[in-house]
């Protein structure tokens, strides 16, 4: 089982930087992950969410993070099913796996192998 993050790939030295996702990076309370997706709908969709004028965002931009949501859950990592309402939350959506959320910070350490191999090939 996975926790897909998007994120653009502008982000993704900073995110290297850091060691992990941090909300310091985002205007949201909580990271959020499409939780054990079933599809590449999201993926192949999600600029079009993002997507605003100062920034521009196409599907060419999009890079995901898979993190291991097993070796979370052995950390005792808070991974929530619902949460307030707040302006950016993804809304779920039949073509996409559900959403979860993180509080905080989540290291880089989590990331499935196949993640850390395309990181590798940026950084």
């Amino acid at each position: 089982m996975i926790l897909r993050h998007f994120t653009h790939r502008r982000h993704l030295k900073a995110i290297v930087t850091r060691g992990g996702l941090s909300v310091k990076d985002t205007a949201e309370p909580y990271l959020q992950f499409e939780f054990n997706p079933s599809s590449d709908h999201l993926k192949e969709t999600f600029h079009r969410l993002q997507h605003v004028a100062d920034i521009p965002w196409d599907e060419t931009d999009t890079i995901t993070l898979d993190f291991d949501f097993v070796k979370m859950q052995a950390a005792d990592i808070d991974v929530l099913e619902q949460v307030e309402p707040f302006q950016g939350k993804i809304a779920s959506v039949s073509a996409n796996g559900p959403v979860r959320f993180v509080k905080n910070f989540l290291s880089l350490g989590y990331l499935t192998e196949e993640s850390r191999e395309q990181l590798s090939e940026y950084y």
